[in-house]
């Protein structure tokens, strides 16, 4: 059975990355293991010295840590390295040995390993020295011939290139629109439960330079099995709809809400409005009834509270407090707010 990506790899850039990385290193590592073989056999032992230390090379970089100081300095030495070899290997060649198509990995290698803005002018320059080489070696006894081959190697190179940035740009978009896809609620469009962690995170710092704390406000709507049996489900995910649509009334930061699953809700917002927000809009809730095609549907909401300040800032546990407080009010005769206890 073939080994598939994981699927961790499609919403990770730098691990994508790796994969094709690896891909391309061992490529051009067996590739040099045939190679070599072939040029000791045919007697060419610069050409096999040069492959041999490429090799070496390409088990270096392989096994060598991107997170260490020099790793981009290496890969560069790397990738310079194949294309001097090219470079010789093409110097050293009848033109018609059929290794100047060896030209064509400098866009993707390039590419890959050193980004687009070097990979333009180190690529670039390559190809013109190939094109001088050529030029210098084989134009007075080949003339029109070598032409050609320059010509071919010229269009061949600009159509890997495009196709290597085309396919770079397709897949950062790619990327962009699965990793939205992936951490929405389709329903509400509300953020889900994936990405809230890193949210805490984020929020929790801009609150303390502010000055403040950040609360974890978990809402569950009330006796919600009864919404989808009174009613049927399309209207229960209306009700769903109606309630993320209220979050959004009250509080506009978007990036703030989010769906957990089911009738389960969460708010993060700063400490000092909290209290004052969760039972203002709990209030809202059981006054506001759902109006939906002639039908007035009353429902109401318990919500629990944490704060930073109070219940320490570590995200897994205010989240726990928060929903015990949830429990607390259900337990309490539910539409109602807990904010401590």
């Amino acid at each position: 059975m073939n080994k598939k990506l994981p699927v961790s790899h499609w919403f990770n850039d730098d691990l994508f990355d790796e994969s094709l990385l690896k891909g391309f290193l061992l490529v051009v590592g067996v590739s040099c293991l045939i190679l070599v073989s072939l040029n000791l056999l045919a007697e060419y032992y610069i050409i096999a010295f040069i492959e041999t230390m490429l090799l070496i090379l390409t088990v270096v970089v392989w096994f060598l840590p991107r997170q260490w100081h020099f790793y981009r300095w290496v890969v560069f030495f790397y990738v310079s390295f194949i294309f001097s070899g090219i470079l010789i290997a093409v110097a050293l060649s009848p033109l018609f040995s059929g290794r100047q198509v060896w030209v064509l990995i400098f866009p993707m290698s390039a590419y890959l390993m050193l980004g687009r803005r070097i990979a333009v002018w180190l690529s670039g320059v390559c190809l013109a020295l190939v094109a001088i080489i050529l030029y210098l070696r084989f134009y007075e006894p080949h003339g029109i011939q070598l032409v050609s081959v320059v010509i071919n190697l010229v269009f061949a190179y600009l159509f890997l290139w495009g196709l290597t940035h085309s396919a770079e740009k397709i897949h950062k978009k790619m990327l962009a629109t699965l990793t939205v896809v992936a951490s929405t609620d389709p329903l509400t469009g509300l953020a889900n439960r994936r990405n809230m962690i890193a949210k805490y995170e984020q929020q929790f710092k801009a609150a303390k330079k502010n000055g403040d704390g950040l609360a974890v406000v978990l809402i569950d709507l009330d006796h919600f099995k009864r919404v989808n049996d009174n009613y049927g489900h399309d209207i229960g995910d209306a009700v769903l709809v109606d309630f993320a649509e209220r979050l959004r009334a009250h509080e506009g930061d978007s990036e703030q809400l989010f769906r957990l699953g089911g009738e389960e809700f969460c708010v993060l917002m700063s400490v000092s409005k909290s209290k004052a927000w969760a039972v203002s809009f709990c209030q809202y809730i059981h006054d506001t009834p759902f109006r939906f095609n002639g039908h007035d549907i009353c429902y109401t909401a318990s919500i629990g509270v944490s704060s930073s300040n109070e219940d320490g800032g570590d995200f897994k546990h205010l989240y726990s407090i928060a929903d015990q407080r949830l429990y607390k009010a259900k337990n309490s005769g539910r539409n109602c707010v807990v904010l401590e206890g």
